[in-house]
């Protein structure tokens, strides 16, 4: 075909129009010309839209996972995302049952990443349509409740079904971050399989060591069969409170990953800002430096190899 011709969904996807209603709306209300049969000539749509300037990422995906509750892996992966999002754009999955980001933001969601997956023969929702903007560069993908019934694969496919909802979305971002529940098993195997990269945030106390084990067994087993690509990045010392106590807690960690330079401190301003539902650099930018010191280490590791 005439590059100088172009069809109604030509239009519609080079210049963004959000749909052929409004576009054919625009045609009647401005009185564009057409060539007919719905083909229009470039130059004159040209006078009307303006062509949509899109950047094209090779995105990477990083998961925020621990098995154990109350280590901070939403908050870690918030206000990473939120540090992340200041450089480039950033999709932050709510992978959780629990919803906790979604909550924390919006409340609860009809639709959610649940319905992005096609399970158990479900028809998937287009995971674009339900994204929801947290600030400029900075989107969500949320959770709902119906995440709780993901639990047994139904066919063989099911561990790839994160993986799978995630491609339409990876050209768009540079970086999708993904908070993981707090267990083993089907979703977070999903999670891993979709990912690049995986980063532990450990709170700080002596029994956040338990389970680490495990945890680590999982994503070796993940990376000998289903991911062979996928990285530990390490682990990230979060709410840090610099008590001699804790002094070989790091060592312990390193039995089984490498630990992050940069450290998370305790600060009250962190759970003010989650529960006024603001971003912790709207609130504290001066607590939000640490988490652009741990993006920063995060890039140069991932760049690094």
């Amino acid at each position: 075909m005439n590059s100088k011709i172009l069809t109604t969904s030509q239009i519609i996807e080079e210049y963004e129009i959000f749909s052929e209603d409004e576009f054919l709306s625009k045609v009647k209300e401005w009185k564009i010309p057409s060539l007919g049969k719905g083909k229009y000539d470039r130059g004159v749509i040209e006078k009307y839209f303006q062509k949509a300037d899109r950047n094209v990422y090779e995105s990477v995906i990083i998961a925020i996972s621990n098995q154990k509750g109350g280590e901070g892996k939403t908050t870690v992966s918030v206000c990473l995302a939120e540090a992340l999002s200041r450089s480039a754009p950033v999709l932050l999955v709510d992978w959780d049952a629990q919803a906790n980001i979604t909550q924390l933001f919006f409340g609860s969601a009809e639709r959610s990443v649940f319905h992005a997956l096609g399970y158990r023969g479900e028809e998937p929702v287009d995971a674009k349509d339900l994204l929801v903007s947290l600030a400029p560069n900075l989107d969500l993908l949320p959770s709902s409740i119906h995440l709780a019934n993901f639990t047994t694969p139904y066919e063989r496919d099911d561990f790839e079904l994160l993986k799978d909802a995630l491609k339409p979305l990876r050209s768009s971002y540079k970086y999708v971050i993904i908070d993981c529940p707090p267990s083993l098993g089907l979703i977070l195997e999903n999670a891993l399989i979709a990912a690049d990269h995986v980063l532990i945030p450990i709170q700080t106390r002596a029994f956040s060591v338990q389970g680490l084990k495990d945890l680590h067994s999982t994503i070796l087993k993940i990376k000998k069969k289903a991911n062979p690509s996928l990285n530990l990045l390490g682990a990230v010392l979060n709410q840090y409170e610099d008590a001699r106590a804790l002094a070989g807690l790091a060592d312990a960690i390193r039995k089984y990953f490498g630990v992050f330079d940069t450290v998370i401190y305790r600060r009250e301003s962190i759970p003010q800002a989650q529960a006024k539902k603001k971003l912790l650099g709207e609130y504290d930018n001066k607590a939000m430096q640490m988490f652009s010191s741990l993006a920063d280490e995060l890039m140069e590791k991932i760049s690094n190899g």
